[in-house]
């Protein structure tokens, strides 16, 4: 499973988010009791975990399945809390009632909270981890949206394939860039109308990680309509909150933009009615958003956008895609079989990398390449306990 991953850069930026960290760590140490277990999901290297230690925590279990978690031991023994944390490298869908805990933190999101497994994670450890009584620190969020009309998003969105001054005609290219996304940091100035809600999530009963909502949002001005902007609401436990809003203080997950097939001249009081719907598919959300723009004095106006139609997708990719495709072995599958039969918790990935090149000859040039790929294979199967 795909749960995304931060660069050290991104972890900083999450540092001084000074809303955020505050809205957290407050809510954190209001939770805490002396001696509680607390489960920190998406730890990264552990910051929450080792200040739930500061705050009190008897045991803290952080989990993440990145690699930034090999950072966490070192700052914990750092600030003298390394015989409270326990790190694993894994996802917590793997955890065992043994971790059950008092308190769960986890901040899982992307731009917009529906982010590769966060809510599929939050529901599965809220409903076998959470010990009775216990703490959830993020609570709900509220999906919110805006029409915006920006002429630098627009001019990035469209110039390179309409008019890229080299008198080449690009446009096929525009059809897949209007139904791309794009995180963005945009001014109060560039909202164009109302703002409304579009769906709340509930961390406390949500269960379907998929959202659909429709908004009918009103031009408070003249302006051409480029897109919609999508930002949240965070509530925590005890009460805190932040916001990505436009107006706010630049948040480190900036707001999401879905881009209209082409901008739209609107006036005020003219409405754009917006059906949403996100669905997760595989370890992806595919965003489907569908436009009726009500303009005085002109025709409706109506696209339907997804990221589905900003994919490079080939006619042999969609084959693939369909439930009637069937699928035939291929000898890459036949060695990837063979040495997963080879994972027993006996056999060394050395040994396995041998026999690979034994059981397909001219696959590898060097021993060292055979087991690159042997431990690239085991690596999708970690086991969080070894």
């Amino acid at each position: 499973m795909n749960y995304g991953t931060y660069s050290v850069t991104q972890y900083g930026g999450m540092i001084e988010d000074r809303q955020r960290l505050t809205a957290y760590t407050e809510a954190l140490r209001a939770a805490i009791t002396p001696g509680c277990t607390v489960l920190d999901l998406g730890a990264g290297f552990g910051f929450f975990a080792i200040l739930a230690c500061k705050y009190g925590a008897g045991r803290v279990i952080a989990v993440e399945p990145a690699g930034s978690i090999a950072l966490g031991p070192e700052m914990a023994r750092a600030n003298g809390c390394a015989d409270r944390i326990e790190f694993i490298q894994g996802v917590s869908q793997d955890l065992g009632p043994e971790y059950r805990a008092d308190v769960i933190i986890a901040d899982l999101r992307g731009v917009v909270p529906l982010y590769t497994q966060h809510i599929p994670t939050i529901a599965d450890a809220r409903a076998r981890l959470l010990a009775p009584g216990g703490v959830l620190i993020t609570q709900c969020d509220r999906l919110r949206c805006a029409l915006i009309s920006d002429e630098t998003l627009a001019e990035e969105t469209f110039r390179p394939w309409q008019a890229n001054g080299m008198d080449l005609d690009l446009s096929a290219g525009c059809r897949l860039a209007v139904n791309a996304e794009r995180k963005v940091y945009v001014t109060p100035d560039s909202v164009l109308s109302d703002t409304a809600d579009f769906a709340t999530l509930d961390y406390r009963t949500i269960s379907d990680p998929d959202v659909c909502g429709r908004v009918t949002l009103t031009a408070a001005r003249g302006a051409p309509a480029h897109g919609l902007l999508l930002w949240f609401d965070a509530e925590l436990a005890g009460g805190q909150r932040f916001s990505n809003a436009p107006d706010q203080p630049k948040r480190t997950y900036g707001q999401l933009f879905l881009p209209f097939e082409r901008p739209v001249v609107m006036a005020a009081g003219d409405t754009a009615e917006i059906e949403l719907d996100f669905r997760l598919v595989h370890d992806g959300y595919n965003k489907t958003w569908k436009t009726r723009f009500a303009r005085a004095g002109e025709a409706d106006l109506k696209f339907s956008q997804s990221l589905a139609l900003g994919d490079f997708v080939t006619p042999a990719d969609l084959r693939r895609r369909s439930g009637a495709h069937v699928p035939r072995s291929t000898a890459r599958l036949e060695l990837d079989r063979y040495c997963l039969s080879r994972f027993d918790g006996a056999t060394s990935q050395a040994t396995i990398a041998r026999e690979a090149m034994d059981r397909a000859p001219g696959r590898f040039a060097t021993e060292a390449e055979a087991l690159g790929y042997v431990a690239t294979l085991a690596a999708r199967y970690h086991d969080p306990g070894h």
